[in-house]
């Protein structure tokens, strides 16, 4: 009886560390939503969790209509995106973004056009894996797609 417990304890109290390396700004409802959409990306594809991971310590909220970052560390998502109430939709802002910041930090120099076209491409593969994925996320990503492609 006593293992068991100890096992249900470890259980509850693993996931509160489970992104201690990124630190979520804790403001209002919207932080369990980022945490959730984490577990989704690590749980989906581990290539892209990792992008995350190593180039992502802050994710931090805007009142805009756009998801962005604040290199070299910080994904920062629009109350627009977080409004959307899908998590699915705020797992891929964050691989999107994340790739944003992967380029940044490895001096990878494209055109800002360039750019956009293959942070869409990267949130596309990352689509493409997850289930039950609402169809406006999937028709979004293929218009900008369209749209980046010179």
């Amino acid at each position: 009886m006593c293992i068991k417990n100890a096992l249900t304890l470890l259980l509850l109290i693993v996931p509160l560390f489970s992104f201690s390396q990124i630190k979520v700004s804790d403001v209002g409802d919207w932080k369990p939503k980022v945490d959730s959409a984490l577990m989704l990306i690590k749980s989906i594809d581990s290539t892209k969790y990792n992008i995350v991971t190593e180039n992502c310590k802050t994710i931090d909220y805007i009142i805009g209509d756009f998801s962005t970052t604040q290199p070299p560390n910080t994904i920062v998502i629009s109350v627009k995106d977080l409004k959307l109430n899908s998590i699915k939709n705020i797992a891929c802002v964050i691989v999107h973004e994340s790739y944003h910041l992967h380029l940044f930090n490895n001096n990878i120099k494209l055109t800002p056009r360039r750019e956009e076209l293959m942070c869409y491409r990267w949130e596309y593969e990352f689509i493409c894996n997850m289930p039950a994925v609402e169809d406006w996320i999937f028709r979004n990503a293929i218009k900008e797609i369209i749209y980046y492609t010179d």
